[in-house]
């Protein structure tokens, strides 16, 4: 299924303003989490398999190139806020993007933002689909979501993509709507 006319560089217009700034906003989202709660992060599953031809578009490499996958999910105090969906292409994996192998549970953020050659565009938005690779993670940890806002972004080394998408689940966006309430009471 080709997803990619679901992902915008642009807002979209049902945005709350908290929705926006969290979909957009700069740097990593790990330390952005630690600070609302309790942090862990479980790997939900690390492959290698066919990128689908969406995915494969966004890593500027050919339909159906083996790519690397990894699927975790992040809880807040046990719960799950956030779904994430990282990969790349095996070659970019071998070579550029080699310290990801054997990664485990560690955030992404700890190498993303630690080195120089790491370089990332600018975040894309989306409302996901049910038949997103993403979506089919993020309605296993929230079922009855009647939407899911994710965000997605690509990272280049040397011309070696890796593609990190999060989709912010709705027991994040209840936290956000709690924290932002206490500080206006």
């Amino acid at each position: 299924m080709d997803t990619s006319h679901y992902w915008s560089s642009r807002p979209l217009s049902e945005l709350t303003g908290s929705e926006h700034h969290w979909l957009f906003l700069p740097g990593a989202l790990t330390p952005r989490l630690k600070a609302m709660g309790d942090y862990s992060i479980e790997v939900v599953e690390q492959s290698h398999g066919p990128l689908n031809p969406e995915e494969a578009q966004a890593l500027n490499v050919s339909p159906n190139t083996i790519g690397w996958v990894r699927e975790v999910v992040m809880k807040l105090d046990g719960e799950a806020c956030v779904t994430a969906r990282s990969l790349t292409s095996v070659p970019a994996l071998n070579g550029d993007w080699a310290d990801l192998n054997g990664y485990g549970r560690r955030p992404l953020a700890e190498i993303l933002y630690t080195s120089e050659q790491t370089l990332r565009e600018p975040f894309q938005c989306a409302l996901l689909p049910p038949g997103a690779p993403l979506a089919a993670l993020s309605y296993r940890y929230a079922p009855q979501a009647e939407r899911l806002l994710a965000r997605r972004s690509r990272f280049t080394r040397n011309g070696s993509a890796l593609l990190v998408s999060e989709c912010f689940l709705p027991a994040f966006w209840a936290r956000v709507e709690y924290a932002q309430a206490l500080k206006s009471a």
